[in-house]
């Protein structure tokens, strides 16, 4: 019976060892923090590079508008040095617009419109008229037509005060975000005006 006694209380006391060290290992586990940061960086890594899209595609996402105007202004102030100007010479002009969007890899559309604001006779009003346009290929229209009409000859109502010649360059370009998964493309489109300055009117192709 002692014998018994004896193997059943040094069971018992290895059992207590095992679970003073099991216990001893939890806490000491609990302890730890050699993990923590590795954690840490995981669950944030995704949210970071969220963040960081986000900045680099608002930063490219102005530069991309700001080239816009600038091709707007460009091809306005190369058209305005002309007497005249023929169909092909106008596609170079479109080419070396577009080289400002470089490196983006898409090109503007560009559409120039040569519009006159002239005196209507017999009579104190004015009329705008179109005289000529020159688009590129991928150039967006209204889909409505009596938008589409208004647009050709609209101008702002602080350059229908005299008669008067303006060069219109629509400059239209497509942004991609980086985020293009989550974020859709953006429209930028640019207008801008600039009289002919060494003649009053520009002829467009052999017109006279």
């Amino acid at each position: 019976m002692m014998g018994y006694f004896c193997k059943f209380s040094s069971r018992l006391s290895e059992r207590s060892g095992v679970i003073r060290k099991t216990h001893a290992g939890v806490k000491s586990f609990a302890r730890d923090q050699r993990g923590v940061s590795a954690v840490e960086f995981a669950l944030l890594l995704p949210v970071m590079i969220l963040i960081y899209a986000g900045v680099a595609d608002v930063s490219r996402g102005v530069d991309a508008n700001r080239k816009v105007s600038r091709v707007a202004s460009m091809v306005g102030d190369l058209i305005s040095r002309q007497i005249s100007v023929m169909p092909a010479q106008l596609d170079d002009v479109f080419k070396i617009g577009a080289t400002l969007m470089i490196p983006s890899g898409t090109a503007p559309e560009i559409r120039v419109s040569f519009i006159k604001v002239e005196a209507v006779k017999n009579s104190p009003n004015l009329t705008v008229k179109l005289d000529w346009s020159q688009k590129t290929a991928g150039f967006k229209e209204s889909s409505n037509r009596v938008d589409r009409e208004n647009k050709q000859t609209y101008l702002p109502e602080n350059l229908r005060q005299e008669p008067m010649n303006y060069i219109r360059v629509e400059a239209q370009y497509t942004y991609k975000p980086l985020l293009s998964a989550v974020l859709p493309d953006i429209a930028m489109e640019e207008i801008y005006y600039i009289s002919p300055r060494y003649s009053d009117t520009i002829r467009y192709g052999n017109g006279k």
